[in-house]
């Protein structure tokens, strides 16, 4: 019986859970005096309920149910839009729509209806203007803060009077004229729903505020300054560190006043100066966000640093390593190109000493072949020319003998007739024997080399030379003997023309620095 009723349990909380999960949820927003459309896919079929967000314990309101409207706030456009006109917020509230033809199938619709008719985003430090256009004076004006814009019940801040006179801290920041009204410096204190008010004490107008915090993304160089503006006055903010190393937050300005002790990554590059808090030399380790706030806690500012960029040259010292840069590469290209012509002019002078030594092996063996040579045929021409000059030593008296029979031998073809006394003649043909010295025959060897001539056949050899006679003595026997004889043929002219002694070589004219060698 136990497991029945377990089961049945069961079953019953699976239905209740299939049926929950068919329900949709939607939001909406709504400024006072809008229109509110509810699209229904039948009037006849859909019922629509509100459960009101002001009164919790209120009950479910019906406004349609099988095609008729039961509340009067509600009209019907057409087939299917159901239409809530002029909301206020009264009108805040759930909205459930019931499909007939599927019961499963439920749709609630959230509303929350604005305590404004305009809607305006400021941030801090800025002006707000309320216009007042086609509003009659004198008028007031009330401002109920954010947190209660939506509430039944709250205070209420009087911030202008029907005399135009400014209440409380307003007045140093409240600008009023016939055509608008200006709250100057806004801070996120502010933030909620502005109603202007005519003479009567009648709603003409009211503004929403919503006061966004400033956002700035920043990036800088290394070693940089970052410049942080705290909007408000520094005695009316506090401003939060929080570094992305470890998101922690830590407060270094609290009204004014830089925290005490600093944090030690801070320590010494903080400072204050009016409304800027400014720290110097920023290193990638300051990455992080620094929020301002007012003293209720409300965001003011928030400065993201994102990046610190590395280090980087000053221009004028880039453009000067720069061109140092490019002489130290124009001085390395000159250096390298030195370098290659020495390599190369290396490699060439060992080529060439490599070349002159496989050369002058053979080439030095031929030198000293033809040094040995003219060094043998020096020896055997100074030996010659020694056997010369003694040769030319021992005819020289015999060339001076044979100068005296030349000029006798002239004297004689002249027709001048010389004998020596004693010694008779048969005929004038007969004539002194010739005398040939060996010189003669030595220096006419080359003009005979040089023009032979043929000797004639009857020809007689020479005789060879013999000592002059004496005067006064005769050779009759030679004389005889020579008369039955033909008469000797002259020597040729070159055989006879003698060189003078000035005219000998070097050699030749001094046999006695030869022979005494």
């Amino acid at each position: 019986m136990k497991m029945t009723r377990l089961v049945v349990f069961g079953v019953l909380l699976c239905t209740a859970l299939a049926t929950t999960l068919k329900v949709k949820e939607e939001s909406l927003t709504a400024f006072l005096m809008e229109t509110f459309d509810i699209i229904v896919p039948s009037a006849e079929t859909t019922e629509v309920l509100f459960k009101p967000s002001r009164v919790p314990a209120a009950k479910e309101q019906v406004l349609m149910s099988g095609g008729q409207l039961q509340s009067p706030r509600v009209e019907l456009r057409g087939r299917n839009h159901l239409r809530v006109t002029e909301v206020g917020l009264n009108d805040s509230g759930t909205y459930i729509v019931k499909y007939g033809d599927e019961p499963g199938d439920v749709k609630h619709i959230v509303l929350a209806v604005r305590d404004c008719f305009v809607d305006k985003n400021v941030k801090p430090g800025e002006s707000f203007t309320i216009s007042l256009k086609n509003i009659s004076g004198p008028v007031s004006l009330e401002f109920r803060p954010g947190p209660e814009v939506n509430a039944t019940a709250g205070s209420v801040v009087h911030v202008l009077e029907r005399s135009w006179t400014p209440a409380g801290e307003y007045a140093a920041r409240l600008t009023a004229l016939e055509q608008q009204l200006t709250l100057h410096a806004v801070t996120p204190s502010d933030e909620g729903s502005y109603a202007v008010l005519d003479s009567e004490g009648r709603l003409k107008k009211k503004v929403c505020l919503n006061v966004k915090e400033h956002q700035n993304f920043v990036t800088l160089p290394y070693s940089g300054t970052l410049k942080i503006n705290l909007i408000l006055n520094s005695t009316r903010v506090k401003v939060l560190y929080t570094p992305n190393y470890d998101f922690k937050g830590r407060v270094i300005l609290d009204q004014g006043v830089l925290a005490v002790p600093m944090d030690p990554s801070l320590e010494g590059r903080l400072s204050l100066q009016g409304s800027t808090l400014i720290l110097e030399r920023v290193r990638a380790s300051d990455t992080g966000t620094f929020s301002v706030m007012d003293l209720q806690g409300f965001p003011v500012s928030n400065v993201y640093l994102e990046e610190v960029e590395g280090y980087k040259l000053p221009p004028l010292v880039v453009a000067v390593i720069s061109l140092l840069s490019l002489l130290v590469f124009l001085l390395f290209v000159c250096l390298v190109s030195c370098l290659v012509k020495v390599r190369r002019r290396a490699l060439k002078a060992r080529a060439i000493e490599k070349i002159a030594q496989n050369a002058g092996k053979d080439e030095g063996d031929a030198f000293r072949q033809v040094v040995q040579h003219a060094y043998t045929r020096f020896n055997e021409e100074s030996t010659t020319q020694s056997q010369c000059d003694s040769s030319t030593m021992k005819t020289e008296v015999d060339i001076k003998g044979l100068e005296v029979s030349k000029n006798l031998l002239e004297m004689s073809d002249s027709g001048v007739e010389f004998s020596a006394p004693g010694l008779p003649h048969d005929s004038d043909t007969d004539a002194p024997p010739s005398y040939t010295s060996p010189k003669i025959q030595v220096d006419s060897e080359p003009a005979a080399k040089a023009a032979p001539e043929a000797a004639p056949p009857d020809a007689a050899a020479p005789e060879p030379a013999a000592k002059s006679p004496k005067p006064g003595v005769s050779d009759a026997p030679a004389s005889e003997a020579n008369a039955g004889a033909a008469p000797p043929r002259a020597a040729p002219a070159a055989a006879l023309r003698l060189k003078p002694s000035w005219m000998l070589p070097r050699r030749a004219r001094a046999p006695s620095a030869r022979s005494g060698r």
